[in-house]
């Protein structure tokens, strides 16, 4: 801790300090709603701006999955041809909202998804595999599939798609590849839109990332990819997207021995890839999942001239009521497989004599989650409301879950000893319908598969105002009469609020969002049959509280951020990673800001979190996180087409109690044995941008072997990546 505030003194003796998280910007809906004549082309040029609602872009961005908002509501440059519109789908009832590409090269050398989206992300080294942010205040929930949880943050969910309207085809294309060839990972992905006609527009995605890893059994190969389009006529909207997702990854249980890393001279400093672990090739985890979103909004209203200049006018179509049927489905299953069981496993999992008497020839624990989620509700449009200036809508909101896991086998486990299996021959069974399975616990057999559906209906209303110059606001409540377990006690208020304004000439803005919550706990929390854990529970429902308050000054490179988080009969997983309930109030206090200096070509971008837990045994967190980046960035030379920049990157956060993962679940859970963390990771990098071609090269974690400290474990069982090279380059055709 003492070396972390000798740093931090050193960093900010300059007089200059910051707090925020970029990644955060909580209230950018409130202002930045799409109205439908923004986004509809006028023959052959695109609508001029009204009201200020929506901004051009240049057709200069990453992945329709890599979108930034923005809150501030500043113009950009005059419009020209190779301009495009973005926008995203937003709340209940699919709101287009405001959203921009990243088109900069700020954190271009960032080939991790789930980096660029936290301050501080810990996963297990290999591009994609599972992880978690360390900053609470972005985990964000993208899948109500409850064993999504360690991949969300590379997961492209249906509200993270761009919607496009450009007068060009516009695609781009990208390459990130690192390491020696037999321990290498590369991420190959593009994103192409085109329109046909001023109105519809459709497009596709891809992101497929292959890694092999640098430590044994770390290997993962992940895939997001989709289509989208949307057509955006005058009365009859419609946005659709279709997305898959597969996750799979080796599980290797961690090391065998933390010193190989933290005292490698004790063994002859082997290398990265001889590193003992528990599994080794025989063990992994999939989850595929299919997701379609679809929002269709039909508007009721009248026409509106708009005068251009003295001798032309626009003619716009002001809607007074619209009717939105806002539908989303999503279909998940995970598998945990072990090709064969070892002394490893036993030891690992701490299998006791009568748990392996049921794993003598392998495991696979399936789990299938479906859902069905519609919103269906009717909006009094603010911009024909005189008397209120606000918007209203009422909505119906139903959702349907189905849960498959099997439960057991046909035969009794009582009798699956060695002696009944030689004499009954069930490794050879075959049933009746001429197929053999092979179920959870690793016999022949058919399983007995449970098949649970909860169904949640409730009434929802939405109360907003986003027009106007100083105060934007947005208001969400759901209350739910039936739920998951019946109780009718759900519900949902939230709601965000935004104020623009100038102290002396500079541009501010402010602004803050509340979230109430009453939602019964996950099936999957309470029941739940697998090889290795079983449980049976009844756990009550959880309460939330969250508030968030946001401070910017957009010109001088200042942001602040502050939160609160109070979590009542808060479920965690206990040291025999199994679901537990506290009635113990859990609150967490968080704290960030960031700046960014500039002096000439030189840059200072400094970004630092503190965060506090009531209790760091159930929610155990880093109370300092922090992130420095020096770079020099030259201005655009060669007719202003080329730019380059060359900078130095640290990464750091003070030790805490990090959680266990378990392989079985993909769940973490708390342990008391250790702390991890007090290590400074730099990486230096060098990257341009060429008009369309962009490229980078980065030494990730260059200081592995400088000085005396190899700490560079990051959770029990997984360091950090050791220190490789990666390179990358993307390419950005607009016409």
């Amino acid at each position: 801790m003492n070396r972390f505030f000798n740093i931090i003194l050193s960093v900010f003796a300059a007089g200059t300090t910051v707090f925020a998280n970029d990644s955060l910007s909580i209230v950018t809906s409130v202002k930045d709603t799409v109205n439908v004549t923004d986004i509809v082309a006028n023959g052959d040029s695109v609508v001029a701006e009204k009201k200020g609602s929506l901004q051009p872009q240049k057709a200069d961005s990453v992945p329709a999955f890599e979108y930034k908002t923005e809150v501030s509501p500043s113009k950009r440059g005059p419009k020209d041809s190779m301009m495009y519109f973005s926008w995203r789908a937003d709340g209940p009832l699919g709101q287009p909202v405001r959203a921009y590409a990243d088109s900069t090269i700020d954190k271009l050398y960032i080939a991790n998804m789930a980096d660029k989206n936290t301050l501080r992300y810990a996963d297990h080294s290999s591009l994609g595999s599972p992880g978690i942010s360390l900053i609470y205040a972005d985990r964000i929930k993208k899948s109500d599939f409850f064993f999504f949880t360690p991949y969300e943050a590379n997961y492209t969910s249906p509200d993270d798609i761009l919607y496009y309207n450009t007068r060009k085809p516009y695609s781009k294309f990208w390459f990130v590849g690192a390491g020696p060839s037999n321990r290498s990972d590369q991420c190959v992905g593009g994103l192409f839109t085109v329109n046909a006609g001023s109105k519809f527009n459709f497009g596709m995605y891809g992101d497929w990332v292959n890694s092999y890893g640098a430590y044994e059994s770390s290997s993962t190969r992940n895939c997001n990819a989709g289509f989208f389009g949307s057509y955006m006529g005058l009365r009859s909207n419609l946005m659709m997207s279709i997305g898959f997702a597969k996750f799979e990854n080796y599980e290797s249980g961690g090391f065998l021995d933390e010193s190989y890393i933290t005292s490698p001279e004790r063994y002859g400093n082997p290398a990265d890839e001889a590193i003992p672990v528990y599994f080794t090739g025989n063990t992994f985890s999939k989850l595929h999942g299919y997701n379609m979103h679809l929002n269709y909004k039909y508007h009721l209203g009248f026409e509106k001239e708009y005068k251009v200049n003295a001798d032309s006018v626009i003619v716009d179509y002001v809607p007074v009521t619209s009717f939105i049927a806002d539908m989303k489905y999503e279909s998940d299953w995970k598998r945990y497989t072990e090709k064969g069981t070892n002394s490893f496993h036993d030891t690992f999992y701490n299998a006791s004599a009568e748990t392996r008497k049921f794993m003598p020839i392998s495991t696979m624990d399936s789990v299938l989650f479906r859902q069905f989620k519609g919103n269906f509700g009717v909006t009094l449009n603010e911009e024909f409301n005189k008397l209120m200036k606000f918007g209203l809508a009422g909505y119906y909101t139903v959702s349907s879950k189905t849960y498959h896991y099997a439960d057991g086998l046909q035969f009794d486990y009582r009798d699956t000893d060695p002696e009944f299996i030689a004499v009954n021959k069930l490794k050879d069974l075959e049933l009746a319908d001429g197929i053999a399975y092979i179920d959870s616990v690793g016999y022949r057999g058919r399983p007995n598969w449970s098949k649970n559906k909860d169904t949640k209906m409730g009434i929802g209303a939405v109360l907003s105002k986003h027009s106007g110059k100083h105060l934007f606001f947005n208001v969400v409540g759901e209350y739910y009469f039936v739920d998951e377990k019946l109780t009718g006690t759900s519900y949902l208020l939230k709601g965000d609020v935004k104020t623009q304004f100038e102290i002396g000439r500079q541009p501010v803005s402010l602004g803050g969002s509340m979230e109430l919550k009453n939602e019964c706990p996950d099936y999957f929390e309470d029941h739940y049959y697998s090889n290795y854990f079983n449980w049976d529970n009844d756990f009550d429902n959880k309460r939330s509280l969250s508030v968030d308050g946001l401070f910017e000054m957009p010109k001088i490179g200042f942001s602040a951020k502050i939160g609160y988080y109070n979590i009542d009969n808060y479920i965690y997983f206990n040291e025999k990673a199994l679901p537990v309930q506290t009635s113990d109030a859990v609150n967490v206090f968080y704290l960030s800001a960031k700046e960014k200096l500039k002096f000439g070509v030189f840059h200072w971008d400094n970004e630092i979190a503190y965060q506090t837990t009531s209790d760091q045994y159930l929610m155990p967190l880093p109370t300092f996180v922090w992130n420095s980046n020096v770079y020099l960035r030259s201005p655009a030379i060669f007719k202003k087409s080329l730019t380059l920049q060359v900078g130095a990157e640290l990464n750091y956060h003070t030790s805490f109690y990090a959680q266990k993962y378990n392989p079985a679940t993909g769940m973490l859970y708390v342990q008391r044995d250790k702390e991890y963390g007090d290590y400074p990771l730099l990486n230096v990098y060098g990257q341009a941008q060429l008009k369309v071609l962009k490229m980078f090269i980065v030494w990730n974690h260059v200081n592995q072997k400088m000085g005396n400290n190899s700490n560079y474990m990051i959770s029990p069982g997984y360091a950090m990546s050791p220190s490789f090279l990666r390179v990358g380059i993307s390419v950005t055709f607009d016409d």
